[in-house]
């Protein structure tokens, strides 16, 4: 899994939810839209009209978008599937 957190320095919602992430233990990285011309790019393409814009990849395929700082689907998408494959990979071990 791959998470990449489209922001903006003086968000304060991009800050809460880099560190609700870091709490959590979830690996991001961060693209600032308004420092790399690039980065601002691929948010429109994507479909970014707001900030903290958040995607989560599976094998370098996009399957999940969050828009904004929403708890509740970072938590569903993000956190309860971490912890799901961390159960199967305690499974295969056995």
């Amino acid at each position: 899994m791959e998470v990449i957190v489209y922001s903006v320095k003086n968000c304060k919602y991009c800050k809460e939810q880099k560190e609700f992430l870091t709490e959590k233990g979830i690996e991001f990285e961060e693209r600032d839209i308004y420092e790399n011309e690039e980065y601002f790019q691929e948010f429109k393409e994507l479909g970014g009209y707001g900030t903290p814009f958040t995607i989560k990849k599976e094998n370098g395929i996009i399957v999940s978008k969050i828009r904004g700082f929403n708890q509740e689907k970072l938590l569903d998408e993000l956190i309860n599937d971490v912890k799901s494959k961390k159960g199967i990979r305690r499974t295969e071990r056995l």
